[in-house]
């Protein structure tokens, strides 16, 4: 496994439904790559202060050379650790990221079931509102019927009302004309009588003065 600090730090998870929280991720993995980094600087210093094998003593013709001390192993040692605690903490954050992809899912679940129960619950009180509009608007419609047709039978009515008393009037006048007319003939009818009395009066008069004019003419010319 090779892996290096940026790596660590930079790494890329995919994202699932609703996913998790990614600066959380980031901050882990930031906090992984410190702590890797300063593994690996303790390796480094570890190996830097391992001392060098001492330089093998002139073999001597009667006496065989010691055997050299076995170099130490704790560079190798730190190694094998390093790879055993960063397995460890990639296994950690690989369940971790599980969990929470689990969590999410299931909060997902539980949202979406939560979105359909609402949904559910809106689409049913939409409906029992819709009802309720349509119903009133019903009754609302009939109200209105109703008004309209006792509007046109009051409106008949003035009509009927306004006709009878056209009517009444139209034949109180032509009464009223009929008996002034009748009136008038009357009138005139007696003075037309009057008149002729007077011609027949004044003819009478003229008769006798005209008679009279007369014998006045004889006596003068006696």
């Amino acid at each position: 496994m090779s892996l290096t600090p940026d790596e660590i730090a930079t790494k890329e998870f995919l994202v699932g439904l609703r996913g998790y929280d990614k600066e959380e991720v980031r901050t882990f993995l930031r906090t992984v790559s410190v702590a890797f980094a300063n593994v690996q600087q303790e390796a480094a210093d570890a190996a830097a202060a391992e001392p060098a094998p001492e330089p093998e003593p002139t073999p001597e013709p009667v006496a065989a050379p010691e055997p050299e001390p076995a170099p130490r192993g704790d560079a190798g040692k730190d190694w094998a650790e390093l790879g055993e605690e960063i397995a460890a903490v990639l296994r950690t954050a690989h369940e971790q990221a599980g969990g929470l992809r689990a969590d999410a899912e299931a909060s997902a679940a539980a949202t979406r079931q939560q979105a359909e129960a609402d949904a559910a619950s809106i689409r049913a009180q939409a409906a029992a509102e819709a009802e309720a509009v349509k119903a009133a608007a019903e009754q609302d419609r009939t109200e209105a019927a109703g008004k309209l047709a006792a509007a046109q039978a009051e409106a008949l009515g003035l009509v009927a009302d306004a006709q009878a008393r056209v009517d009444h009037l139209i034949e109180t006048s032509r009464q009223r004309a009929h008996d002034e007319a009748t009136a008038s003939v009357a009138h005139l009818t007696a003075q037309t009588a009057t008149l002729s009395e007077a011609r027949e009066h004044l003819k009478t008069q003229l008769g006798e003065l005209r008679t009279r004019l007369d014998k006045a003419l004889n006596t003068v010319g006696d």
